[in-house]
């Protein structure tokens, strides 16, 4: 009995160990405060993943959506497009930064200031179809705090 009970514990923290490795980070999160009169506001952050997965949804009770942008510079200067399904290659960061992507909290439900944090639940999805949730809280401030 006792080596049974030695079995399910090292193969409960085995399973833990592989759930804790497959795991998207996100680190560095912040987001901007919305100008006044403006709807919307950025958050920029670092994601890393240990095997290839991608971004296909992200929300936030602050927001009425949250959209993934990518910018680019063209002929008439930079535009915005949405992203859809942004992938994640396996432990390569994927910065989210003001002239590249980023994630846009659109229809924000009362103003987000600085000193505030915004919080955002992000879904991602892996080749096999196994989902994961990330939750991220990301502080409001002017500048990428330190």
């Amino acid at each position: 009995m006792k080596l049974l009970r030695k079995i399910a514990l090292l193969v409960l923290v085995e399973l833990c160990f592989v759930t804790a490795r497959a795991q998207v980070v996100a680190t560095e999160a912040w987001a901007r405060p919305s100008d006044p009169g403006e709807r919307s506001a950025p958050v920029y952050m670092q994601l890393l993943s240990p095997k290839d997965t991608k971004l296909i949804s992200a929300r936030s009770s602050s927001a009425e959506a949250v959209e993934v942008h990518g910018a680019a510079q063209d002929k008439g200067g930079k535009t915005m497009h949405p992203v859809v399904d942004l992938q994640l290659h396996a432990d390569k960061t994927l910065e989210f930064k003001p002239e590249g992507y980023h994630l846009m909290l659109v229809d924000v439900k009362k103003p987000i200031r600085a000193g505030f944090e915004v919080q955002i639940t992000l879904i991602f999805q892996s080749a096999d179809g196994a989902r994961e949730v990330v939750y991220v809280h990301a502080p409001v401030s002017l500048t990428k705090p330190k």
